[in-house]
């Protein structure tokens, strides 16, 4: 499966052909330019320099996606921080490093930081939690909640103001 992360407001504005680029991305992130113009009805050297365009600028990336327990990391949790202020972002920073952590996030409410993070075992998640995590100062507590079943994982799909589009298989 493909995934396509796309952060439109933190770079230049896309226009509709661009909009709709990611919304067929999104369906098949593996569509040709010649495929994206004949769906948008434009020219081939328009589309890719489209693509090309919120490719280069980091708007979009287009990435494979990986079902973490098909991969051998069947138990998944979410870590709660409660983190010293003034250490907040080199907490985050830290954390964000190690390889089985799939997200981390900077929040208000009863946690700091909130990571979800994927292991092998149980046995790895008390490892991490008692013996890595105290090393990066500034960490108060945690608390940690173990995920059964992650029914979606695949991020945001569809454009706002972009439905699926003509031939498409949404």
């Amino acid at each position: 499966m493909r995934e396509i992360i796309c952060y439109i407001g933190e770079k230049s504005m896309l226009d509709e052909d661009e909009k709709k680029i990611v919304r067929l991305l999104q369906e098949d992130g593996r569509m040709s330019t010649v495929d994206l113009a004949r769906r948008l009805g434009v020219s081939e050297p328009t589309a890719r320099k489209k693509l090309n365009r919120i490719l280069h600028e980091g708007i979009v990336k287009v990435r494979a996606v990986a079902a973490p327990a098909d991969l051998g990391f069947t138990t998944t949790v979410y870590i709660g921080l409660v983190v010293e202020r003034a250490k907040l972002d080199e907490v985050a920073a830290a954390v964000a490093r190690y390889d089985f952590v799939e997200s981390v996030i900077i929040s208000t409410g009863p946690y700091d930081v909130t990571i979800k993070a994927c292991f092998v075992s149980a046995s790895e998640v008390y490892k991490f939690l008692f013996e890595e995590l105290i090393k990066h100062e500034g960490i108060r507590d945690t608390d940690t909640t173990f995920i059964f079943r992650d029914l979606k994982q695949h991020g945001l799909v569809g454009v706002v103001g972009v439905d699926s589009l003509p031939g498409s298989e949404a």
